[in-house]
């Protein structure tokens, strides 16, 4: 009898291990990407958020580029890319109207990282990686990607839009340090004048966000300790200044 109490004990406990190590993994980041740092680059440096293009946004930090593009703005097309600025990573938002000309303007880019919302069907996703085009990270609503380079990091989330939503409304991209981070949503979707003063109370502890609005995004600051949200601004070429922030 003793034994079999003992033998029920055991099996429990080992369910109980698979369960917890199945939800570790489950917590993790979907994706890791590890980027050699060619050189030292300061660590208080301010990071810029500029306009680099017909619907292009350079997002730059310490060493790390990050380049954000719609996937129906005018700098998404095949003669374009060839006259992007370089980075170290690319940030794909859906069309949300007009054209768009699929994966195959990305071609030029090589291996370069290319986020993007997983795509209902993997059949055009397959086509590409078949013709050697950039590394594709498609991601769901809470999956999440880890970034370094050298003593830069980031970590981008796909959001959720409204409750009961399942669809990617947005990337959060959080870029710092060991010490420090400031956090930028990049949304996926247009936002109006009302939607806009509302992000800063969707979106507790982002400092700023990137709208879409055609080939020229908005800024719009969302840090309601410092002041109320105010209407969004134009991005332009000469940027926007930022600093990580100690949390």
């Amino acid at each position: 009898m003793r034994n079999r109490y003992g033998l029920r004990a055991l099996i429990v406990v080992l369910l109980l291990a698979l369960g917890c190590s199945m939800g570790v993994a489950q917590i993790g980041p979907r994706y890791v990407i590890e980027l050699d740092a060619a050189a030292r680059v300061p660590q208080t440096s301010a990071g810029r958020v500029q306009l680099a293009g017909k619907g292009l946004a350079l997002i730059r930090f310490q060493g790390l580029d990050i380049l954000t593009v719609g996937a129906d703005a005018d700098a998404y097309s095949a003669e374009a890319v060839r006259n992007w600025p370089q980075a170290d990573l690319l940030l794909v938002t859906p069309a949300s109207a007009g054209r768009y000309g699929g994966l195959a303007p990305l071609d030029a880019l090589g291996g370069l990282p290319v986020i993007m919302v997983e795509p209902s069907t993997n059949a055009e996703l397959g086509a590409a990686v078949a013709a050697d085009a950039p590394r594709f990270y498609p991601m769901q609503t809470w999956d999440t990607l880890h970034l370094r380079k050298g003593k830069t990091r980031l970590r981008v989330t796909a959001l959720p839009g409204q409750p009961g939503t399942s669809h990617v409304a947005g990337f959060m991209l959080e870029v710092g340090n060991s010490w420090a981070s400031y956090r930028l949503y990049v949304s996926c979707e247009r936002v109006g004048e009302d939607e806009a003063g509302l992000l800063a109370q969707h979106l507790p502890g982002a400092d700023l966000a990137l709208l879409p609005a055609g080939n020229t995004p908005l800024l719009l600051a969302l840090r309601r300790e410092s002041a109320p949200p105010g209407k969004p601004a134009t991005l332009t070429a000469a940027g926007f200044a930022f600093r990580a922030i100690r949390r």
